[in-house]
């Protein structure tokens, strides 16, 4: 036959087989250790059980076999790499009709290293099964993972879709909602501005503006949930220093109490403290004397100021500031605005002193920004 080539492909079929074995055998390795050296591929069928053992002297060299149904005496045609083939002939001669008995001084002329080694073949194909059992379970449980992930992944972005369309149909309908109220507001001052507007029509207009309030202010939030108070023996997380402690004294006036850590006592803050679910500490509240003034419920909306009920005391005192307000107040059907600026404050305590003890105020507070803020108070009258 020609001389193999590096390029060359080489099939062998039962190699070395027709003559002893054993010089068979011999013959066969040094065959397909020639052609290791100089052909690109050899594929070599035998039975000859030592060819078996060159994978584990020479690494260009692997095993094979073709699976066989034992239970079927035929081969399945499925191609089991890295394990190689065993002889199935006495198996299949005692499944042909041969006398037991025969099969079974066969096995002892064959010898216990043999049929050990057809053992440990049989127990590799095994185990070759079970591995691509869970092979294909796994496969098919990343398929599954796969299709859930899919469904899930859909269904957020279903989710956010139908979220962001309720957002935007929400924001049209608060957008509308306030384009109407200040049309309605926007009639209230026109109404105002036709003629010079009395203290009666002034308190007819703020009533229409809480009315419009009242109907096109949104729902007040729910209040957010209380936390919790330290108690002595009570378990705390300290966040900042990443530590459980005991507490070993209540929090006083000042909100600091005292808490135990292994052998470390501390002093810390009830601000710095969290429970165990992470509820944060309610802050400590030192009394005070109680204020004088009566705070009503917020108006809906702002009240309107003309220059009715408008009162600028800037660069008067206090005394004279005084005898000003008591007439204003007398006259007032509604809320005043009294301006005394920033200064040095002591006309804006002498205001607020006169209208703490004024029997027809019912509260005073600070203006809105836009309105003069701290420069300016809203008396609201009885």
């Amino acid at each position: 036959s020609p001389l193999p080539t590096p390029h060359s492909l080489v099939l062998l079929d039962e190699v070395g087989a027709g003559t002893d074995p054993v010089e068979g055998s011999a013959l066969a390795i040094a065959l397909l250790q020639y052609l290791a050296n100089h052909a690109q591929l050899t594929i070599a069928t035998t039975h000859f059980g030592e060819l078996k053992a060159l994978k584990y002297e020479d690494e260009r060299f692997e095993n094979a076999s073709v699976e066989f149904d034992e239970s079927t005496l035929s081969p399945t045609y499925r191609l089991l790499w890295g394990i190689p083939g065993r002889s199935n002939a006495l198996t299949i001669a005692l499944r042909l009709g041969l006398k037991p008995e025969v099969v079974e001084q066969a096995k002892t002329q064959v010898g216990e290293a043999t049929d050990e080694v057809n053992q440990v073949i049989a127990g590799l194909e095994a185990q070759r099964r079970r591995q691509e059992t869970k092979a294909a379970e796994a496969q098919s449980l990343l398929h599954q993972a796969e299709r859930l992930y899919k469904e899930v992944s859909a269904k957020a972005a279903s989710l956010e879709e139908r979220e962001s369309s309720l957002r935007a149909s929400q924001e049209v309908a608060v957008q509308q909602a306030i384009a109407q109220a200040k049309s309605e507001i926007a009639q209230v001052i026109r109404r105002l501005q036709k003629g010079t507007p009395t203290a009666q029509e002034a308190q007819q207009a703020t009533n229409a503006l809480n009315q419009i309030g009242q109907q096109y202010q949104p729902a007040t939030p729910a209040k957010p949930k209380v936390g919790f108070m330290p108690k002595v023996g009570d378990r705390v997380r300290v966040p900042k220093l990443g530590q459980t402690a005991d507490v070993i004294t209540a929090p006083d006036e000042d909100g600091e109490l005292s808490v135990r850590f292994g052998l470390m006592k501390m002093t810390v803050k009830l601000e710095d403290v969290e429970s165990l679910d992470g509820q944060k500490a309610e802050a400590i509240v030192k009394s005070k004397p109680a204020p004088a003034v009566v705070t009503p419920p917020p108006p809906s909306v702002p009240e309107i100021r003309t220059s009715q009920n408008t009162i600028d005391l800037r660069g008067k005192r206090v005394a004279d500031s005084e005898y000003i307000l008591d007439k204003a107040i007398s006259e007032a059907t509604g809320p005043i605005w009294i301006i005394h600026g920033y200064g040095t404050g002591k006309l804006r305590q002498g205001v607020h002193a006169f209208l703490q003890q004024h029997s027809r105020v019912n509260n005073y507070e600070p203006a809105e920004q836009a309105d003069g803020g701290s420069g300016v108070t809203i008396a609201h009258i009885k």
